[in-house]
């Protein structure tokens, strides 16, 4: 079986934002794909490598024919699509009313097309590509895509804690956008505040005023920056910013349908945390400090999380999934506090791998094998010289 795993906006122009209301903002990043050939794993890529637009989340129209050409097929071959939702509600309304799967089979005439969602997508990625047994998987980031709950409810959940055993995920506990979704989960809050860390330290380096806009809606900047947030983190001192906790830790009982789990999971409850939009606000606080206090926050209560996941439910074994797990000094944090035995993160835990983990997710499912390449962090297209010296 020929498994085409796919993520990036289809029907809609996903590069840059707009709001249509009740549909949010339709901007998506990290598209790609990724081929599984009969339980092989044979490439996995993202459009922006050969659109060379940055973080592109369009349709991977280049990827999927670079793909198909690497591995003498055609169109007519893929027997599976995966389509992951990467955060628009537009894309849950574009999959209920059938115009995806219309699009895609005008694309792959023999194929049949499911659909995985976000932070499945995420949680299979990373577990998956493991090693291990059995493990606690944990995916979180800004914001999944949407999901219609039986209550008739539409969320938008941020988090997903999962125990993975052999081929098997269990889903145990999400964790949904509130009424503040920029408030929301360790996501959300790391992006919004590192949006305004960055924008206060550029003031002071370069002294001029740099307007407060998300990166992400910025079409021609592209930038993130949690990252460059992270890494100032070291210079300042958490200890100098009087701000309350992000998060309390509380306990309420779960009921599961597929096992029977007796202790309740932790639950984090989000504290209201003030604005910081006014300039004068601003220039109080020191970025360094605030990106320090910033990553000690993301830092102790996610450590606080996964320290109080009830004994019949932990493993020895941690997975971590969604673009939160890029926070590489909260990784280590974890390993040097010995909450787990071993963690593992996956090489594209973002959006990036979303059309990966949706991949091995129904090859687990529909092949019950899954052949991973001796390291999965190549997983490109080879180039002859002549394709070398072509281009030069």
């Amino acid at each position: 079986m020929n498994i085409l795993g796919i993520n990036g906006a289809l029907g809609w122009y996903g590069n840059i934002p707009y709001d249509v209301g009740s549909l949010g903002d339709l901007w998506v990043h990290g598209s790609g794909a990724t081929l599984i050939m009969d339980v092989i794993v044979k490439n996995a890529m993202c459009e922006e490598r050969f659109s060379r637009y940055k973080y592109d989340g369009n349709y991977p129209k280049l990827t999927i024919q670079k793909i198909l050409d690497f591995n003498n097929i055609t169109k007519h071959d893929i027997d599976l699509v995966v389509y992951v939702g990467s955060g628009p509600i537009l894309a849950l309304e574009m999959k209920n009313c059938g115009y995806v799967e219309t699009k895609i089979k005008e694309f792959f005439p023999n194929c049949e097309v499911t659909y995985v969602s976000h932070h499945v997508a995420h949680t299979a990625a990373t577990y998956f590509t493991s090693g291990f047994d059995e493990a606690n998987v944990l995916s979180f980031d800004g914001a999944g895509d949407g999901e219609l709950q039986p209550n008739g409810h539409f969320y938008v959940p941020h988090m997903k804690f999962s125990h993975g055993k052999g081929l098997t995920l269990i889903e145990l506990q999400s964790n949904f956008c509130g009424i503040d979704p920029m408030r929301t989960g360790f996501g959300n809050f790391y992006n919004t505040y590192s949006q305004l860390v960055y924008t206060n330290k550029m003031n002071k380096i370069e002294n001029r005023k740099v307007n407060h806009v998300p990166a992400y809606m910025n079409p021609i900047d592209r930038e993130t920056y949690p990252g460059k947030v992270m890494g100032l983190s070291a210079y300042g001192d958490h200890r100098n910013i009087n701000l309350p906790d992000w998060f309390s830790l509380e306990r309420g009982r779960q009921t599961y349908t597929n096992e029977k789990w007796e202790d309740c999971l932790p639950q984090l409850v989000t504290n209201p945390l003030p604005e910081f939009s006014s300039e004068e606000e601003q220039q109080h606080l020191d970025p360094d400090d605030l990106a320090a206090w910033l990553q000690h926050q993301f830092e102790t209560h996610l450590l606080n999380f996964l320290s109080n996941i009830p004994e019949n439910v932990k493993s020895n074994n941690l997975c971590l999934g969604g673009g939160s797990a890029l926070n590489i000094l909260t990784n280590s944090k974890i390993i040097e506090e010995g909450i787990y035995k071993n963690v593992h993160v996956n090489t594209a835990p973002n959006d990036d791998g979303l059309h990966f983990g949706g991949a091995l997710f129904m090859a687990a499912e529909k092949e019950g094998k899954i052949i991973l390449p001796d390291d999965i962090g190549y997983l490109g297209i080879t180039y002859t010289d002549e394709e070398i010296e072509a281009v030069l």
